[in-house]
């Protein structure tokens, strides 16, 4: 891993803890331990680190999702994954892209672009499952993908409001249960 790749994997975890706009490049450099002069090396202003940070969210959620079938079946044990995740941080932090989306999809035209890549890649994914699955429903499939990675965001959001796996299990319940059964 190239010194670059470390600083956002890095400053991935630290925005995922403390939020983009209340993490600054001081606290970055310290916890990489380079020199402040050092990260303008490596990027261009904060900004270039924040989107290299949706961009390593999303190839981490490729890679994830890549570790799962592409069917219904798979499609519930990534969610799965992401439900063990929260338990693991126990129900702090949410979703990183999620809480960019709420911290900078509307003051920065060039986070809201990149953080929409993450959601298209989902609802892409999920559309091609839903396509290729025996589904008896006159539902719209895109609509649904759609629904899906709102509902799975909604839930994220809540956990971490409630502090419990509950709304997470709601969601997979209604989705994998009632919607997908």
């Amino acid at each position: 891993m190239s010194r670059r790749e470390e600083i956002i994997e890095l400053a991935a975890d630290l925005i995922h803890q403390y939020g983009y706009n209340n993490l600054g490049i001081q606290k970055i450099v310290e916890e990489a331990g380079i020199p402040k002069g050092s990260f303008y090396h490596y990027f261009s202003s904060k900004e270039d680190l924040g989107l290299a940070v949706v961009d390593y969210f999303i190839v981490q959620t490729k890679g994830i999702f890549s570790q799962f079938d592409k069917s219904i079946s798979g499609l519930k044990g990534f969610f799965l994954c992401y439900a063990k995740r929260l338990e693991e941080l126990q129900y702090q932090r949410g979703c990183p892209i999620g809480n960019l989306v709420l911290e900078l999809a509307d003051i920065n035209e060039n986070f809201r672009i990149k953080l929409l890549e993450w959601t298209t890649y989902l609802e892409r994914e999920i559309y091609e499952i839903l396509s290729r699955s025996n589904l008896n429903t006159e539902l719209d499939r895109k609509l649904m993908s759609s629904f899906i990675v709102s509902a799975f965001e909604g839930a994220t959001l809540k956990t971490k409001l409630e502090k419990c796996r509950k709304p997470y299990d709601e969601f997979m319940h209604f989705v994998f249960e009632i919607l997908l059964k």
